[in-house]
């Protein structure tokens, strides 16, 4: 995948691995019921995926970004397969599918024309720095 050229690349690339572990990890870890309020996950899927896919536009071209829409998506339908599989106190939800999918899409309109933003980010850091 074109990754830009960023100062700080790999405090980027380990931001993103870490959103990742913790989706990973807060989807298949076992489900109290007892603290959940129904319905309430889906802000968590929607909030949790439009991160992912905003963080990760950061350090992408233009042209990666929907390889970067695709996995993300992917990660979301392979996640609630394994919640399926592998899990005994979670299922597979088409309605966690729909949440993940909506904050992928919402991110990507929000993020389409700003795709490599980390660029931007690192200069503002570094004028900041320079006062």
């Amino acid at each position: 995948m074109s990754l830009l050229q960023l100062r700080y690349r790999r405090a980027w690339i380990g931001s993103i691995w870490l959103l990742v572990l913790v989706i990973v990890v807060a989807s298949l870890v076992p489900q109290n019921a007892s603290i959940s309020v129904a319905g309430s996950d889906k802000i968590g899927h929607f909030a949790a995926y439009f991160a992912l896919t905003v963080l990760c536009s950061a350090i992408v071209t233009a042209r990666k970004l929907p390889w970067v829409l695709a996995l993300t998506i992917v990660l979301g339908l392979a996640l609630e397969a394994l919640q399926a599989m592998v899990t005994d106190t979670r299922s597979a939800d088409w309605a966690d599918v729909l949440a993940n999918m909506t904050g992928v899409l919402t991110a990507w309109w929000l993020v389409r024309r700003r795709v490599g933003w980390a660029l931007a980010a690192e200069a503002w850091l570094a004028g900041l720095r320079r006062h």
